[in-house]
């Protein structure tokens, strides 16, 4: 998919969509020079017959003649705009206006809502707007059709309309752009079947992407692994026909880094819960335990092209959970990198045991941050439902600067604790902790033991597991993989 800035009278798409705050109170340049177009015919259809208020997520479709079309979108009261709901809108009106092309491309006036109360929610300017657009159309455009033998016509271009394109706006545009691209790979890579989708397929394209970007890559096989005495990850893959790889790549930016960060991805190929099997219904979207790996892969390639300043890190322990006469078991003791012992109590708790030892490897690389994205708890599900994504970590300043971005990214978090209390849930009387607390505050325990596992002063956790997937769409999001938290992810290192 090309994205395009251009002016606003030199769009050439036949879809332009155009946006309408409520009761029509807009004198945008592109509403005027559309109704220029049309002689005055779509302010007439309007004004006439009553027929498009402007309200939040209402839509008007007009065509000017046989090369343009128009979608008015409408926006709501200005007071009530959220980033959020923006993001809402494009989405939807990008399924809309695809209906109605047919040179497979759309056109998108960049609008700004700034008004004097200082909402981060509600304050957008037209760099704000770029990315936003850009994430937001891609959302709404998104199909994996690989597996349809009828497969429909697909949108090639986007064109971003306004009048004066800034080194900061293009800029903003690459940034929205990029972001987009990572959104689709990674939704791409969710929803590749599990049997296709292994340890070994996903290493490979690891080390295609080192290649095409000129990352550094390091590609553990299982003896390595062995090597390195990551026992606890082994455990959990040693049930599966397929051995596990490690993943490490590395972007260095050509000046000095402003920072260094590791970004860990959950990397779970396929999660039949091991010998604590899962009921039948609960596996049907487990190819989805990767999306954190898949995330990551996608994050550095956007930060790659975006020739960021930060020296960034993508590690995966990939591998799949199976129950088989090799995989491990409950009462098993696990003896993670770090020299910590485990004893298992279940084994349907494996990606925190993954996880363990990719933080543990994360200690030795000197960055200065940690961040984990893992679809890790079904009772973050219960807690916070399937449109916010849980955050919890040991620096409260990196917290709050996260949580900060997750609101200009038109993204849901929310910030749980991690109590000392919490070890309790966790006491083993042969070894140093278990792998489960039981139902009890699930999420929160989850991360407690993970923080046993990094010496990070700046370690972040992101809980996804209710918001990797949708089991039915949204306003913004049809029902699959969402990509969630990449859109954080990105503005937050780049900020």
């Amino acid at each position: 998919m090309k994205f395009l800035t251009k002016k606003t009278e030199e769009f050439t798409a036949d879809t332009v969509v155009c946006f309408v705050w409520e009761d029509y109170k807009t004198d945008s340049k592109l509403l005027n020079y559309l109704n220029k177009l049309s002689n005055n015919e779509l302010n007439k259809q309007i004004e006439n017959y009553k027929i498009f208020k402007g309200e939040f997520m209402e839509t008007f479709k007009y065509a000017i003649n046989e090369q343009t079309k128009v979608l008015l979108a409408g926006l709501g009261k200005k007071e009530n705009l959220t980033r959020k709901k923006f993001s809402q809108i494009i989405a939807n009106a990008a399924r809309i206006a695809k209906s109605i092309t047919k040179n497979n491309s759309i056109a998108f006036e960049l609008i700004e809502n700034t008004s004097e109360c200082n909402n981060i929610l509600a304050n957008f300017n037209k760099e704000d707007s770029a990315k936003i657009t850009l994430c937001a159309a891609r959302i709404g455009l998104y199909e994996f059709d690989k597996y349809l033998s009828s497969k429909k016509n697909k949108i090639e271009t986007i064109e971003l309309l306004n009048d004066n394109f800034s080194q900061e706006l293009e800029r903003a545009a690459e940034i929205g752009a990029y972001t987009s691209f990572a959104m689709k790979f990674t939704k791409d890579l969710v929803n590749e079947q599990a049997q296709v989708a292994t340890p070994e397929y996903i290493a490979n394209i690891a080390a295609q992407i080192a290649k095409e970007h000129k990352l550094e890559a390091k590609i553990y096989d299982k003896n390595q692994i062995k090597e390195l005495n990551m026992n606890a990850f082994l455990a959990v893959s040693q049930g599966s026909i397929h051995e596990p790889k490690f993943v490490h790549l590395t972007y260095k930016p050509k000046c000095t880094p402003r920072k260094k960060i590791a970004l860990i991805g959950k990397g779970i190929t396929f999660d039949a819960g091991g010998m604590n099997i899962k009921p039948a219904t609960s596996m049907l979207t487990m190819k989805d335990d990767m999306t954190g790996a898949a995330s990551v892969l996608g994050i550095i390639q956007a930060m790659a092209k975006l020739n960021s300043d930060i020296e960034l890190h993508a590690v995966c322990a990939l591998c799949e959970n199976m129950t088989s006469g090799s995989a491990y078991k409950q009462g098993d003791i696990l003896t993670a990198m770090n020299g910590k012992t485990i004893e298992v109590d279940n084994t349907d708790a494996e990606g925190r045991l993954t996880l363990a030892d990719a933080l543990s490897y994360c200690d030795k690389l000197n960055v200065d941050e940690v961040i984990d994205i893992a679809t890790l708890t079904g009772a973050v599900i219960v807690s916070l439902g399937n449109n916010i994504t849980g955050v919890m970590g040991n620096n409260q300043e990196q917290i709050n600067k996260f949580i900060e971005a997750s609101k200009k990214s038109a993204e849901n978090t929310w910030q749980m604790p991690i109590l000392d209390e919490l070890k309790d849930n966790l006491k083993s009387n042969i070894a140093d902790m278990k792998n489960t607390g039981g139902r009890q505050a699930g999420t929160s325990t989850a991360a407690w033991f993970l923080s046993n596992f990094t010496k990070s002063n700046a370690w972040l956790h992101l809980d996804i597991a209710g918001t990797a997937y949708l089991d039915k769409s949204n306003k913004e999001t049809l029902q699959g993989p969402t990509g969630v938290m990449i859109r954080t992810l990105i503005n937050y290192m780049l900020s």
